[in-house]
């Protein structure tokens, strides 16, 4: 089994490469990879979008992931300040 470290190509997270999950249709690259926790929003855009046209998907898609990598981005960042501060979350 592989358990080499790889990076969530939507929200940064760090997992084994054999826990990660393909990102089609929110990420158009094979090589990407993501984490269980974005596969669910992968999972739920495939069935929100079967029967869709490809422009149609590709649009809603690229959407969908970019507002998924900027929530983590400021997720991550927020955190970062937090212990920079000393501040325990809730």
């Amino acid at each position: 089994m592989n358990d080499k470290i790889i990076t969530c190509a939507l929200c940064g997270s760090k997992m084994k490469e054999w826990e990660s999950n393909n990102p089609q249709p929110l990420l158009e690259d094979f090589n990407d990879r993501v984490c269980r926790d974005c596969n669910d929003y992968v999972t739920a855009t495939r069935i929100i979008l079967r029967g869709a046209d490809v422009e149609t998907t590709r649009y809603i898609c690229n959407i969908i992931a970019e507002i998924m990598q900027m929530a983590s981005a400021l997720n991550r960042s927020r955190h970062q300040m937090q212990e920079q501060m000393g501040i325990e979350e809730e």
